[in-house]
């Protein structure tokens, strides 16, 4: 806003006379002297005035933005967080379940290589049974064929109890994955055609996997026979 100095019309402007003795200080009017009124018309504004009231009204709002800013940061933060400690949870599960599979992995295998170590001598009492019960061995036998059988029996339930069972061979189909063909036997019935018809090695399972196949020999049609379903 600009100052400024108002004339009334009919008056001439003329500078202040020097006050004289007795006469009225600066800026008063003299008793009958004639001249210029000067009136200021200029605004003033207090340290408190309406200027500083306005620049604070035009003034952005910055605060209520940057606390908004703030929090969408935070927000943001601890998504990512809340997704860290999620994937940590689950490598962390996963490592626990490899670690696991791992540790029984390595028990099993331990536990075969215990169990192969025995499956000879109960071999070798399988065959000192049968062989003392052939019909030449006579009556002084007995007392050894009966001692051994109980030997048998005991060491077989060992192995039961630590989970080794026997494989089926006998009369069971061909299966490479339990069994070990040592031989083929010319057969004639067509339904013994690919199957187990002697066991020549008892195999032993541990659980579902197979310690040793069993070795057996397996039934082949003569040729010029019918085969099943033809």
């Amino acid at each position: 806003m600009e100052d400024h100095v108002e004339i009334r019309a009919g008056e001439e402007a003329q500078p202040p006379a020097p006050p004289k003795d007795g006469g009225a200080a600066p800026g008063e009017k003299p008793e009958g002297a004639s001249g210029a009124k000067v009136v200021d018309r200029r605004r003033r504004y207090g340290e408190d005035g309406g200027a500083a009231q306005a620049e604070a009204a035009e003034a952005p709002r910055t605060v209520p933005t940057y606390v908004e800013q703030l929090e969408r940061k935070v927000a943001v933060a601890e998504e990512k967080l809340k997704e860290h400690v999620e994937r940590l949870n689950k490598e962390s599960a996963d490592f626990r379940a490899r670690q696991e599979r791992e540790l029984e992995r390595r028990t099993l295998e331990a536990r075969k290589r215990v169990v192969s170590a025995f499956l000879p001598i109960a071999e070798d009492l399988g065959r000192a049974v049968a062989a003392a019960s052939a019909p030449a061995a006579g009556d002084a036998a007995e007392g050894l064929i009966e001692g051994v059988r109980l030997i048998q029996g005991r060491f077989s339930q060992e192995l039961a109890a630590q989970g080794v069972v026997p494989i089926a061979a006998v009369g069971e189909r061909f299966d490479p994955s339990l069994h070990e063909a040592l031989m083929t036997k010319e057969v004639t019935d067509p339904s013994l055609d690919g199957v187990v018809v002697e066991e020549l090695g008892q195999g032993y399972r541990l659980g579902d996997e197979v310690i040793r196949p069993s070795r057996v020999a397996v039934g082949k049609l003569r040729a010029g026979e019918a085969a099943p379903g033809s």
